[in-house]
């Protein structure tokens, strides 16, 4: 095999270390009086090399000996590592400034018996450990190795290029993640396969050592009550103690307390400090005593017993209740660990009700973490003030990419993208959120991308920071996949999270817990059939990832199908399934015998998604029994769908059927086995023609389309004729039962310079229909934005102009919204008065007539960046008087977190046709934008903004 050279980044280079050569490696020494965590890293290291080459060096805690040694050690820990330092070979000074820092140095002399040594020192037992698994990094080892079954390719030999590599403190303290809503995955999962038929000890050790390798360091255990409580078992508390990780709790826990597995009512009463003050405090000092000796981040501050409000009488003051528990908590913190408050990690996390009650005027301590939160999909509902950026404690962000609950769950599939991640936790970093940044992962799997993501993002704010979306899933499948793939990869995950991002899989049944699925509102008529090519663009993505797994070494495709291929054919196939059902009702409304087929397919889909699951739950041989749940909640979405059928028409006929009307023109039609009228409505236009194709506008060149289908048994037969010789009819897209979608366009050298009418008959099994179009033939240079059939749809990066003040204002952030091309106005953008001191995004479009126009903004749905801001906007058509909207004002949260947006229109009057300007100005920070549509009367009801109108 060939050797390894391991890449190395901000690392000055020499001859290579020889990590493995001619069958040999060199021993690990560690201090045995050093923390166990250090032991701990360099025996998954050395396992780490085995799996990279097949030898497996040893791990000792005697003298260093040897012609190549590594030594591990944390500085004051390690007799080795400290007269390295003491001798000049080692320099620590910087190293001893920074937290969970670490250097890896080639030294050649200074250590008796030893040639030379690869060092790896921490500036603490947690630095030692990162350093180490870098090492892990450089050969190749990802830190999902367990966790998704990635294999390392095979090296006969390892050479490592380090003079001395440097890290400095992590960008934010405390960085972790929250095992949560653990029902049907992780949980059923470690029934099966740990030894305590729970999630416990040998379990939290393979958590813990993910959080190392991702190099976090703060964990919220996993707390429903099908779960054991974490440390009603006190291994566990241990395990992560010698892990060194920092043990918190959720929003819900104070105390590190789980209460749903914790509190007895019998032997406590009611948990309600109102009326029963001593008995709460009592349960909260047992566990500061209990655990008071290992690393905790605490919770504090009250809710309910679960995920609920706080319980309280009903004159309760809600602010007085909560620092009189706040104060108590700490008083706990100097009478059981006989140390100042101030002294002990706390945060306080307003998450839901709570916050209300921060809003009122509570005080908080000003030592603790504020840990804001997000709205549970993914934006930070507020941030801290520039008085609170102040605070000795620091602010911290408690942020979800996985939820069960209000207004709809998201359990299965990891959606969330890292744009926009990226764009939230950069008004957090900001704004001083720098203390804790904690990540809800459900259940870790399948949440590895976004959880990867977060924690460099935390470990290393600066450097990650500048990436854009593609960049870092580029880097991200490097290091995953090999370079051959990757940008294949990361080209494939930046159009899926566009994709889910706009509609979460699991949102796809348009209905909530205690309804069944409903149609959809994308429209199979509009727009050249937004519903197929959501489904055909899921497809296409589905079948690539099948083509890159093919290409893949076979030690690499059982991970590729845990992190890449299941989300993608999950997602594909559940969008596949309710948009064929959707167009199953669509067809037997229209009379189609192709009806029963689509309904047939959905159902298929259905099936495809459980097969799906068995063989990720096969992998390893049953490794993952009962970990991928393809139905948690047991939630209606993920049941095989309603769906229409028909009985075929006995004389089969002909229909005819044009894109923009539900409405078909047919003969002899089959027959629905209900009246589906009720379905049309999300997608029926008022007014919407039959037998008339939307126009033809040569600047932007459309096509639309015809479908022409059976009603019976019998198969389709017709003839196409046009009435011009400047029509084009494409008559290639045969679907199936056999319909055909007729793919109309325009010769437009043949046309001429005059406005034409035309059509395009159909004739065959008896009948023939008959549909009329319009060709116009207005033209504009390739990229001008222009009107086509009553609207202008664009792009927001394809402005004509930015104009930012201070530095600050609109930026193009690729991969964001559900546009994929969102604006963002950052934490930077200053709040302005008016709009004349306000940045602005400029655009220039053309239209052909004038009048009444209606402007329609769409925005990510995030919210004003904190008290001291709003979310607003100002916006002029051809100079006019701005006009300021707050897009806080009429909000829906509802709906807005569904679709991913929300849309605020504002009325003006176009005094002519032809040129005009529009100016977008950034009125606060943290708007993103994603849509831009005026709509002259001709909009149609669709789910996505209509495809930009540029001339080609």
């Amino acid at each position: 095999m060939p050797a390894l050279v391991a890449p190395v980044a901000q690392a000055r280079t020499a001859a290579g270390f020889p990590l493995v050569a001619a069958g040999r490696t060199p021993t690990i020494y560690v201090d045995g009086n050093d923390a166990a965590v250090v032991t701990i890293a360099a025996k998954a290291f050395a396992k780490d090399v085995e799996a990279v080459s097949g030898v497996l060096p040893g791990v000792r805690t005697t003298t260093p000996a040897g012609d190549v040694a590594i030594i591990a050690g944390t500085l004051g820990q390690s007799a080795v590592i400290d007269q390295l330092v003491a001798q000049g070979k080692l320099s620590a000074t910087a190293l001893r400034q920074q937290p969970e820092g670490y250097v890896i140095a080639d030294i050649k002399g200074g250590i008796s018996g030893v040639g030379r040594a690869l060092v790896v020192v921490g500036a603490d037992r947690r630095g030692t450990a990162y350093g180490i698994f870098e090492l892990s990094r450089m050969i190749g080892v990802s830190p999902w190795t367990w966790w998704a079954d990635l294999k390392p390719a095979h090296q006969d030999t390892i050479t490592l290029p380090i003079d001395r590599i440097e890290h400095k403190s992590p960008s934010v303290k405390y960085r972790g993640f929250f095992i949560n809503d653990e029902d049907w995955s992780i949980r059923p999962w470690a029934e099966e396969h740990d030894p305590t038929g729970t999630i416990g000890p040998d379990t939290y050790a393979r958590v813990c050592e993910l959080l190392l390798r991702l190099r976090g360091n703060l964990l919220w255990p996993a707390m429903h009550k099908v779960t054991v409580a974490f440390n009603l078992d006190a291994r566990n508390a241990k395990v992560a103690d010698d892990y060194a990780i920092v043990m918190g709790a959720s929003h819900a826990e104070p105390m590190l307390r789980n209460n749903v597995g914790e509190w007895n009512h019998t032997q406590r009463g009611e948990y309600n400090y109102d009326t029963n003050g001593p008995a709460v405090l009592e349960y909260w000092r047992e566990r500061v005593k209990a655990n008071g000796n290992y690393e905790n981040l605490y919770t504090i501050g009250m809710r309910g017993l679960h995920d609920s409000a706080i319980v309280a009488g009903h004159e309760a003051d809600g602010v007085a209740l909560l620092e009189k528990v706040v104060a108590d908590q700490r008083q706990l913190f100097r009478n059981e660990l006989n140390r100042d408050p101030a002294t002990v990690p706390q945060v306080f996390v307003p998450y839901k009700e709570v916050l209300d009650v921060y809003r009122k005027g509570m005080k908080v301590p000003q030592d603790a973490i504020l840990g804001w939160v997000d709205d549970n999909h993914g934006y930070i509902r507020q941030l801290s003030t520039d008085a609170e950026q102040k605070r000795a404690g620091g602010g911290g962000v408690y942020y979800h990419i996985s939820y069960w609950g209000k207004p709809n769950d998201y359990l299965w599939l990891d959606s969330t993208p890292p744009a926009l991640i990226g764009e939230e936790m950069r008004k957090a970093y900001a704004t001083n959120a720098r203390a804790m940044w904690m990540l809800n992962v459900g259940d870790i799997k399948p949440g590895e991308k976004g959880t990867e993501y977060f924690l460099d993002l935390a470990y290393d704010f600066d450097g990650t920071s500048k990436l854009t979306q593609h960049d870092w899933l580029r880097q991200w499948a490097t290091r995953t996949f090999g370079k051959e793939q990757a940008d294949a990869v990361a080209t494939l995950l930046g159009e899926y999270y566009r994709l889910s991002y706009a509609r979460k899989p699991e949102h796809m049944g348009y209905n909530d817990e205690e309804l069944g699925i409903e149609g959809t509102d994308m429209s199979p008529v509009a727009y050249g059939d937004e519903a197929e090519r959501r489904m055909r663009g899921y497809l296409a993505l589905d079948a690539q990832a099948s083509r890159i797994a093919d290409a893949l070494p076979e030690n690499l495709r059982d991970g590729f199908f845990q992190l890449v291929q299941y989300p993608i054919h999950g997602a594909a196939k559940m969008n596949e399934k309710i948009l064929r059902a959707d167009r199953s009702f669509l067809y037997a409304w229209q009379g189609r015998a192709s009806a029963n087929l689509q309904a047939d397919a959905a159902i298929a889909a259905f099936r495809d998604v459980k097969a799906a699951t068995a063989t990720y739950n096969a992998i390893g041989d049953g490794k993952w029994t009962r970990f991928m749940d393809d139905a948690p909640r047991y939630q209606s979405v993920f049941s095989a769908p309603p769906v229409g059928r028909v009985q075929p028409a006995e004389a089969s006929g002909l229909g005819v059927a044009v894109e923009g009307s539900v409405d078909a023109l047919v003969s002899s039609p089959a027959t629905p086995q209900a009246d589906y009228g009720l379905r049309m409505k999300p997608w029926r236009n008022d007014n919407a023609p039959r037998d008339r194709l939307p126009t033809f506008v040569r600047a932007t060149d459309q096509r639309h389309f015809i479908d022409v289908f059976s009603t019976g048994a019998q198969a389709l037969d017709f003839t196409v004729t046009a009435s011009e010789p400047w029509i084009r009819v494409d008559r290639s897209d045969v679907r199936p039962g056999g319909d055909v979608r007729l793919w109309i366009s325009i010769d437009w050298g043949r046309l001429g310079g005059q406005r034409a009418e035309g059509n395009v008959t159909v004739a065959g099994m008896g009948s023939q229909q008959m549909v009329s179009l319009t060709a116009d033939p207005m033209t504009a240079r390739a990229g001008t934005l222009v009107e086509d059939n009553a609207i202008v749809a664009i792009e927001p990066h394809h402005y004509s102009k930015l104009y930012n003040r201070g530095g600050s204002g609109w930026r193009h952030v690729p991969g964001l919204g559900r546009s994929g091309h969102a604006l963002e106005s950052g934490a930077g953008t200053a709040s302005s008065n008016d709009a004349a001191s306000a940045p602005y995004a400029e655009y220039r479009f053309i239209t052909q007539g004038s009048g009444a126009a209606r402007l329609r903004l769409g925005f990510v749905p995030t919210f004003p960046l904190n008290g001291e801001h709003k979310l607003r906007y100002a916006v002029s058509i051809d100079g006019a008087p701005a006009k300021v909207v707050d897009i806080e004002a009429n909000k829906d949260w509802d709906d807005a977190v569904q679709r991913a947006t929300t849309v605020t229109t504002t009325e003006w009057q176009l005094d002519k046709p032809g040129a005009h300007s529009l100016r977008i100005f950034a009125m606060d920070p943290g708007l993103v934008m994603d849509s831009i549509v005026l709509d002259l009367g001709g909009l149609r009801k669709s789910y996505m903004a209509p495809p930009e109108t540029i001339a080609r």
